[in-house]
């Protein structure tokens, strides 16, 4: 199993440039548009698609693989996160490290939860609906879904109303979150080992 592991994360990483290279060659080729399409463009552009299914296969298999053994995460992640016990002192400064990047984490993700469930809108209605002479309004909400839903949040849709300012949630996508929260804990780990060998 390990020799096979480590097959298939060297194919993982081979596979990314070819990747880049699929995605550059069918974003500048338009195979619907193209008179030259089929043949060996096609079957080149098919053949494409089939490498990133695999690609995205062997994803999912690392991913499940890194959490669920021990062993395969410890030699992987320890790699791409340039963690290095080489003696007594550092495997004691790496738990230090590793204590002082889960508590920024956990502070940064309870900054971004309660940015993403707060809701706040400033607008202004017509005189007709105005409230006590004032056509100015502040709204201020709390939401919280556990599944994302299709439809876009909104506050107060029986007012007829001219937004000024409306935040209804993080402007960036959980892909977005997900990924800075990974280059966040390499860089805080690193940081602070680099601060405690110091």
């Amino acid at each position: 199993m390990k020799r096979l592991d480590s097959f298939l994360l060297k194919v993982f990483f081979c596979g990314l440039p070819v990747l880049v290279v699929y995605a550059i060659f069918t974003h500048s080729y338009n195979l619907e548009t193209s008179a030259q399409a089929g043949g060996y463009i096609q079957a080149l552009y098919d053949f494409g698609g089939f490498v990133f299914g695999s690609w995205m296969i062997l994803a999912v298999y690392l991913s499940v693989r890194l959490m669920a053994s021990g062993l395969f995460r410890e030699k992987v992640l320890t790699k791409f996160t340039f963690i290095k016990e080489r003696d007594e002192r550092e495997v004691l400064l790496t738990g230090k490290a590793a204590k002082t990047t889960m508590l920024t984490s956990i502070a940064i993700l309870i900054f971004l939860f309660c940015f993403s469930c707060f809701q706040v809108s400033i607008y202004r209605v017509p005189p007709e609906q105005a409230v006590d002479g004032k056509t100015g309004i502040v709204s201020l909400g709390l939401g919280f879904d556990l599944l994302n839903s299709s439809s876009e949040k909104k506050m107060d849709e029986d007012i007829q109303k001219k937004n000024i300012v409306s935040y209804t949630g993080l402007p960036i996508s959980t892909s977005t979150v997900i990924l800075g929260l990974i280059i966040w804990q390499i860089i805080a780990y690193n940081y602070s080992m680099r601060r405690f060998l110091k």
